[in-house]
């Protein structure tokens, strides 16, 4: 084989209007959607003349003997480089030569799957947003529990498109039937229905006669177009069409697992993953053993089985260890996955020393990794960076936590330079992660400016993309104005609080399970504003109101919100106290308490602070 690699590109199409011949121009992009042009690319094919990119990436491809409809196949030449949309290479001729052409991505040969896995997560995602928009129009007179579900499933779709990305990056590019490769094509233009048309169960069925693999991927592309429209019913019948032609098929189990984990069906999603490691097991395939562990132990821990879950990560580390040591540049990564996931557990039981281990560990492979092939690593290193960042934080290592936080910006700044779309809400979330931090530390100028930032961004990304970033811009918003409070900017203080709260307000009423415990959170701090400024009334109306909240989102969730119930009583009781009511704020306080004493056995390094706060301020009321 050549030293050269040869790859198969598809091509930018755009036709001329002289209806004798069929000509294209094209544009190639280095990785991912929003990466840079690349120049000096050749490009031929059959019956048309080769051509290279010019240094905008840019070329015109003349083909004699074509007319618009007819089907074309091109070729790149680029040494060390692979295509990430293969599936495209096959293309129609239009006859509009101002149709929206085609953006064919290439990459260096290792950054391949990661690439290809963010390309088709892209692409699910527009495709979710545009039945969301869609089914929102329609929905202008629907309750607020309608648009909540709605909001719901368009969560839901984009938690299921990660297992199908995934899935997709990992096939090899060339493989699967011609009825499968044309619904793909229709998919990525946009054209789900159509994709779906063609892939008629008749047509699936009969497929599954001649080539139950082939027959299989097909089914789940299906039920992939039925999860993009929200039509989940219809997606559960797809994955098990799959399931149907091959029971067996660890394939079809875990995407049918994944499936409903996402949909919070547990029980259908925890048979799944059963019949996935009793069929790897059985096969003796770790790296499958090892991936159902992983996912197993999610689903445990969603469901608070944190011990249960604990087993299934430390059993997938360990196999994923012993694989790496003899296949290191395979199996590393998922090494450092499966220690990342395990840290996040451990900081989540305030297992910090253990946390701080497995982050340091996850972080080490991932420099390495980054070092080698930095396109698909830095983000990782970068994740990793921000959790040992926040972990220090709450440990009070202010000067590691901020020189974490630091490094994972300049990283995601560089990343965001080249792929805004991608990178930009990085950039927004790790700035605004530093300025909390320099708030602590008494560096008021640096978190505003930190601040002010984050807000343009996050503003500029709501602009664009309400739905998914709105919440991110009321947090901004909240946290500068608490900045404002602090600096006496009360009015500033008051406008930002104020918007946040607008902001909060609108999106708890569509998804009120998600964002509830936000629209608390500004509430209670718009009150101790409104008590400052000797707005009385304001502020026990404020208070009132977090606390029926606080109290109704704990119901659900105790180990996590009860802390906020305890943290509204201490403001409320605050506020009797300064009116004289001296029975409430006993009763108050005394609630609070009660609570921050069954924490603080929990974590005393969080809690201890808050017992003596309590404690104190019911000794000053008893004098």
């Amino acid at each position: 084989m050549s030293a050269r690699t040869f790859i198969i590109l598809a091509l930018v199409v755009v036709v001329s209007k002289v209806q004798a011949a069929a000509s294209l121009r094209g544009l190639v992009l280095a990785n991912e959607l929003g990466g840079p042009p690349m120049g000096n690319v050749e490009i031929s094919a059959i019956a048309g003349n080769p051509n290279n990119t010019d240094a905008n990436g840019k070329f015109t491809f003349a083909f004699p003997n074509k007319r618009p409809g007819d089907t074309v196949r091109l070729i790149v030449r680029k040494e060390g480089y692979v295509v990430v949309n293969d599936i495209q290479l096959e293309l129609t001729l239009p006859a509009d030569p101002e149709e929206r052409p085609a953006i064919i991505l290439l990459c260096k040969e290792g950054d391949r799957e990661e690439m290809a896995r963010r390309f088709y997560k892209l692409k699910s995602v527009e495709a979710i947003d545009k039945t969301y928009r869609k089914k929102f129009e329609e929905a202008q007179n629907a309750s607020a529990a309608e648009l909540a579900k709605l909001g719901q499933e368009r969560d839901q779709a984009k938690e299921a498109a990660e297992e199908v990305a995934e899935r997709l990056a990992k096939q090899k590019p060339g493989i699967g039937s011609e009825l499968y490769r044309t619904a793909m094509r229709l998919f990525l233009e946009g054209k789900v229905d159509q994709a779906l048309v063609t892939l008629s169960d008749e047509k699936l069925r009969k497929l599954s006669k001649a080539a139950k693999e082939e027959a299989i991927q097909a089914w789940l592309l299906k039920a992939q177009l039925f999860t993009v429209q929200f039509r989940f019913d219809d997606a559960e019948k797809a994955y098990q069409g799959a399931i149907d032609t091959s029971p067996d098929s660890f394939v079809a189990n875990f995407a049918f697992a994944w499936f409903n984990a996402e949909l919070n069906h547990y029980e259908k999603a925890t048979t799944g993953y059963a019949r996935c490691l009793e069929s790897a097991r059985s096969k003796g395939n770790s790296g499958d053993i090892a991936a159902t562990l992983n996912n197993l132990a999610i689903l445990d821990r969603d469901q608070k089985r944190m011990e249960a879950a604990r087993k299934e990560f430390e059993e997938a580390l360990e196999i994923r260890r012993e694989l790496a040591q003899k296949n290191p540049d395979t199996y590393l990564p998922d090494v450092a996955d499966a220690l990342n996931n395990l840290a996040n557990l451990d900081a989540d039981q305030d297992r910090h020393e253990a946390a701080r281990k497995g982050y340091e560990e996850a972080l080490e492979i991932r420099r390495e990794l980054a070092q080698k092939n930095p396109d698909s690593y830095l983000p990782d290193a970068a994740e990793t960076l921000n959790n040992l960042a926040i972990l220090d934080a709450a440990q009070n290592r202010q000067e590691a936590a901020r020189k974490g936080y630091e490094e994972a910006l300049k990283v995601r700044r560089e990343l965001a330079q080249k792929n805004p779309d991608t990178y930009l809400p990085d950039v927004a979330r790790t700035l605004n992660n530093l300025a909390i931090l320099h708030g602590a530390q008494n560096r008021q100028e640096a978190a505003r400016k930190e601040y002010e930032e984050a807000l343009e961004i996050r503003r500029e990304l709501a602009q664009k993309n309400p739905d998914t970033y709105l919440p991110n811009l009321a947090h901004t918003l909240n946290d500068l104005a608490i900045l404002d409070g602090v600096q006496n900017r009360r009015e500033a203080a008051r406008k930002g609080f104020e918007e946040a709260l607008k902001i909060d307000r609108e999106v708890a009423q569509k998804n009120p399970a998600a964002y509830l415990p936000d629209l608390a959170r500004t509430l209670n701090n718009l009150a101790i504003l409104d008590q400052k400024q000797n707005r009385q009334e304001a502020a026990r109306k404020g208070f009132e109101e977090a606390l029926k909240i606080d109290r109704e989102v704990a119901q659900k969730n105790p180990d996590t919100y009860l802390p906020d119930v305890a943290r509204t009583l201490n403001n409320l009781a605050v506020l009797d106290t300064a009116q004289n009511r001296q029975e409430a704020a006993r009763k108050g306080l005394e609630e609070a308490l009660n609570i921050y004493e069954r924490f603080v056995e929990r974590n005393p390094e969080r809690f201890q602070s808050d017992v003596a706060r309590v404690k104190g301020m019911l000794q000053t009321l008893s004098k």
